[in-house]
């Protein structure tokens, strides 16, 4: 089941314009589509490589400690010539999770564009203002609408972009969680692993330690790190394949009704999304075991 790639852009159409502000989202989110004007790659590739280079510095000055767990199971995948997208996914702990969890990448990597993320965030946070609305689209930050669903527009950008052989990362939870759970993840990552041209590879992720200096019911929504406090973890999980779940579904849908095929697509979204889940589960109970020994976890 290939997603139609006209479908983003139908939904493009239909944005309204009204405003200054409707029509610089409409705008952005075209190009951001498409990105393939000329100026689009050396501008793009200047916001995300300064923001995770800035990062870098603030998780070096903003934290006692940062300790980083098999970053090349991510970064050997990124760098190895490839003909399958990326798609990672992790816990959310904070508003500022992304960009401050890439300061961890290599420098050789922060200014390759097929070696940096596109990522889904909250459009009602991020886009505020024509200003934020080109800043935001430069930094590969998909505008995404709580609530609206697996057929939503920044699901289909997600698509293209997997379409275009990159690297996606998605928050799967929805929203920010500071509590000791994780929350079930949404099917939006599920129906994107299934629909991609090429199944992507899937790497996991576990990280703590964003929240300690971004609370979500502080007054002043901005972070504070505590260099003589907190410490950051992060921890990367082996690859998942999808692709023989996604093969037997493809075959097995072929023969079934529109109804019976439906009733499939939303089992097989619950079995990747749930399996998904439990890896980065795993991960953050191996993550504690880890933390623990490292004597960083009386600061979590």
């Amino acid at each position: 089941m290939i997603p139609d790639r006209s479908r983003a852009q139908e939904l493009i159409d239909q944005l309204p314009r009204q405003t200054w502000h409707e029509r610089s989202f409409a705008y952005w989110a075209e190009k951001q589509l498409v990105a393939n004007d000329s100026w689009w790659k050396p501008l793009s590739t200047a916001v995300v490589g300064t923001a995770t280079t800035t990062m870098s510095l603030f998780l070096r000055l903003g934290f006692r400690k940062v300790v980083v767990d098999d970053l090349h199971k991510l970064t050997d995948v990124l760098e190895r010539e490839r003909n399958r997208p990326i798609v990672t996914v992790a816990n959310h702990e904070s508003t500022a999770d992304d960009p401050i969890i890439w300061g961890v990448m290599p420098a050789r990597l922060r200014w390759q564009p097929d070696c940096t993320r596109w990522t889904l965030g909250a459009r009602e946070l991020l886009y505020k203002h024509p200003l934020l609305n080109g800043f935001f689209a430069l930094g590969q930050t998909i505008p995404t609408v709580r609530g609206d669903g697996i057929y939503q527009l920044a699901v289909e950008i997600g698509l293209r972009k997997l379409n275009e052989n990159k690297w996606v990362h998605i928050f799967p939870e929805g929203k920010v969680n500071q509590e000791a759970q994780m929350l079930r993840f949404k099917w939006g990552v599920g129906r994107m692993i299934m629909e991609a041209e090429r199944t992507p590879i899937v790497v996991p992720m576990f990280f703590t330690g964003t929240k300690q200096i971004m609370p979500l019911r502080q007054k002043v929504p901005v972070p504070r790190p505590n260099p003589l406090k907190s410490t950051f973890y992060m921890r990367v999980g082996d690859a998942v394949d999808f692709a023989p779940l996604v093969c037997e579904w493809k075959a097995t849908r072929a023969q079934l009704s529109s109804e019976e095929a439906v009733q499939l697509d939303e089992q097989v979204r619950i079995s990747i999304v749930d399996q998904l889940w439990g890896s980065v589960n795993n991960l953050k109970v191996e993550s504690a075991v880890k933390m623990h020994e490292l004597g960083l976890d009386d600061n979590q």
